[in-house]
């Protein structure tokens, strides 16, 4: 369970974004992060295996600003990056999803744009959940991925039932919540206790924009 307020978890990560993506990089600019890893040193591991496997994808930015500009700014670029994907990944390692939802709702976004959301998310677990019963079906027969007209076939066969299966899920949804007279809005439990975690990492990712417009 995470130790963050969601509201707290969604603010900072937007912000802690935004500058580091527009600032060249210092050393002030680690100590959110440090925080965060601190707060939760139960899962560094965890969260540094799935950065290293980011890092396959972002290692080819690198190679690509490296050829079209310069080692400073490529590599420049691979660190903020890096920070960002880090700083995230521990804030929201917790977090199922809905967690952003309910960030949402307590932000006051617009019922409908909060709504849309929580059923993104419904419909994007419900096809994960199908997805992994096909694969462990095609496992149970014996199936093995290979480069062969066969394995297309199963490929495309399996894309096109989880597209179908999708628009069959979605309309069900739609009849059930028309027949309970739902009218655009999510009933969520709002949680706006803020905890010293919270005012410590909000006080840490205000302070860079603090200190940017002194200096």
């Amino acid at each position: 369970m995470s130790k963050f307020n969601s509201s707290v978890l969604l603010v900072s990560a937007f912000l802690y974004s935004i500058f580091i993506s527009f600032n060249k990089i210092e050393i002030l600019y680690f100590f959110p992060i440090i925080f965060v890893a601190f707060c939760e040193y139960k899962i560094i591991l965890e969260v540094l295996k799935k950065l290293l496997f980011l890092n396959l994808f972002i290692l080819m930015i690198f190679v690509v600003l490296l050829i079209q500009s310069s080692l400073e700014e490529a590599l420049n670029i691979y660190i903020r990056t890096n920070m960002i994907i880090l700083f995230n990944l521990f804030l929201f390692s917790h977090s199922s999803g809905y967690d952003i939802v309910r960030a949402l709702n307590e932000l006051r976004f617009p019922k409908k744009f909060v709504s849309s959301v929580y059923f993104t998310l419904k419909m994007i677990q419900t096809l994960t959940d199908e997805l992994k019963k096909i694969r462990q079906t095609l496992q149970a027969r014996g199936f093995k991925s290979s480069t062969s007209l066969f394995t297309y076939e199963t490929y495309g066969n399996l894309f096109g039932h989880i597209f179908v299966k999708s628009i069959k899920k979605a309309n069900a949804m739609q009849d059930s919540f028309a027949l309970r007279g739902f009218h655009g809005r999510i009933y969520l439990i709002n949680n706006s206790k803020l905890s010293l975690y919270d005012l410590t990492l909000i006080f840490l990712v205000c302070m860079l924009f603090v200190k940017k417009a002194v200096v």
